[in-house]
């Protein structure tokens, strides 16, 4: 049959990529580049008219392909170097991170002997044609030191036989090692409580403490939950600590926490929320259609206030960067909003956090120089100075890519304000007085206000502007002995 179908491919000059075949599924895959579809059609009506041919379908890409792709993403996303060679000792297969240890590109390294590249260490002929267990060396590469693990592995006869081919390298490095030991020590585990999510060099200011305190009280009461906060403020991460450290207090491991954007909504999406137990989380529920909106009212209206402990629910919570005027100007009903809106909570956003700045920079750090495999820095006072005095309208998605660019770029292993690039810089005075991060930020906070009070002249008014409570904007004017002209 391969042979027919290859034979109808050749009129219409099709260069073919791959040719699959899988005798368990009863199909065949041709791989060929995209061709106009006219000629598609024609194609597969061909095919079609061959005996034991029941169907022809177009697909994406072939099952080899996919599980080739994810091998290869898999072996990268590892936190050591993998590569493969073949019985004569060349290389078929490595990573980025292999081909760094080596000292050249993957390009230049595949189809090479191993041996070219690995001084001191002789690898027989023999070695690498009868691979028949693994072993451990310490080898010198570049002036470093690696552990080099090799495994043999090998592929099925048709009688069931092992036959060799080929051999897989590990290599790992101590410095690696001592990173991922660290990391581990420092990642929360899931069935934790919820401080652990968020670590106590993270929530030393007052406005997140009170909304961890708020969303404890509020974790274990079953009624909706309504979260707002700027773009970027962690939201997700919030709802997701929570929902673990509820799960944890309920001892319910079946419990599932799903998450939608509000578009992708439909009647089918509601009507499953009495099937299954656990929080449904509705992302940006300003986007929720109309048509939705009406079918969630109903739904709603349809719980009862009594819930006993052996029923099965699902909490409802709705997440938006909008703030209630804004959100029911964009058209969402406003009794929807107030039944979703049971308990609610305000993430803060990073102005208001600024005790919690350097901790947040430093767990960024961590997960990012762990995925990019870049050495830890550290952070200079006149750096995180100049951190402190931005504004972070995009919030801890902002940190994080301000934190990534820097940790691509920075030469050095202690940042300097110099290192880190922002949009205000030419704005901002980095002069750091008396040897004080709190006395360099309170000596800009307080030139701010005098400049900002003139054009907002009561306290009411001020704290409007800059989005702090009335009763901080007053004890700051206090303490800045700013007063009315």
């Amino acid at each position: 049959m391969i042979r027919e179908i290859l034979d109808i491919f050749i009129p219409h000059q099709i260069d073919m990529r791959l040719v699959e075949a899988d005798s368990k599924q009863r199909c065949i895959y041709c791989g060929f580049s995209d061709i106009p579809f006219a000629q598609l059609q024609s194609l597969l009506a061909e095919i079609r008219k061959l005996d034991s041919v029941e169907d022809v379908k177009t697909i994406r890409f072939t099952p080899f392909e996919r599980e080739h792709n994810a091998l290869y993403t898999l072996l990268e996303s590892l936190p050591d170097g993998v590569i493969a060679v073949d019985l004569t000792g060349r290389i078929t297969m490595l990573t980025e991170l292999a081909a760094d240890d080596l000292g050249a590109s993957v390009t230049d390294l595949m189809h090479q002997p191993l041996q070219q590249f690995i001084k001191g260490i002789h690898f027989s002929k023999s070695a690498w044609a009868n691979p028949k267990a693994g072993m451990s060396k310490r080898i010198r590469i570049r002036n470093k030191t690696l552990l080099l693990e090799m495994r043999p592995f090998f592929v099925v006869d048709d009688e069931g036989g092992d036959i060799p081919a080929g051999t897989v390298i590990y290599l790992k490095s101590e410095q690696r090692l001592d990173r991922q030991a660290a990391n581990l020590k420092l990642v929360p585990e899931a069935e934790n409580h919820l401080e652990t999510f968020f670590q106590p060099e993270v929530i030393k200011s007052a406005a997140m403490a009170h909304t961890l305190k708020q969303a404890k009280a509020f974790a274990e009461v079953n009624v909706p939950l309504f979260v707002q906060g700027e773009v970027g403020t962690g939201k997700r991460h919030l709802i997701e600590a929570l929902f673990q450290y509820w799960q944890k207090r309920q001892s319910d491991q079946d419990a599932e926490l799903v998450v939608r954007h509000a578009k992708d909504i439909q009647l089918d999406d509601i009507r499953g929320l009495d099937k299954h137990s656990g929080w449904f989380v509705i992302d940006q529920i300003e986007y929720l259609l109309p048509e939705q909106q009406l079918n969630l009212s109903s739904w709603l209206h349809q719980q009862t206030d009594t819930v006993t402990s052996f029923d099965r629910q699902m909490r409802l919570v709705t997440l938006s960067s909008l703030t209630q005027a804004s959100l029911l100007a964009s058209g969402l009903e406003a009794s929807l909003y107030f039944s979703l809106a049971k308990v609610s909570l305000t993430m803060p956003t990073l102005r208001e956090r600024r005790e919690d700045l350097e901790g947040l920079v430093m767990h960024l750090l961590r997960n990012l120089t762990e995925r990019y495999r870049k050495p830890m820095p550290t952070l200079s006072k006149e750096a995180l100075t100049k951190l402190s005095l931005h504004s972070w309208s995009g919030n801890l998605s902002e940190l994080q890519n301000v934190c990534l660019q820097t940790l691509l770029q920075a030469k050095n292993k202690t940042w300097q304000a110099e290192d880190i690039e922002l949009p205000e810089d030419k704005h901002l005075s980095l002069t750091l007085q008396n040897d004080s991060l709190e006395q360099t930020v309170k000596a800009w906070e307080s030139k701010l206000l005098q400049q900002l009070y003139p054009h907002y002249p009561s306290t009411r008014r001020l704290a409007k502007a800059v989005g702090m409570s009335h009763s901080s904007i007053a004890n700051k004017l206090k303490e800045y002995g700013i007063q009315a002209k």
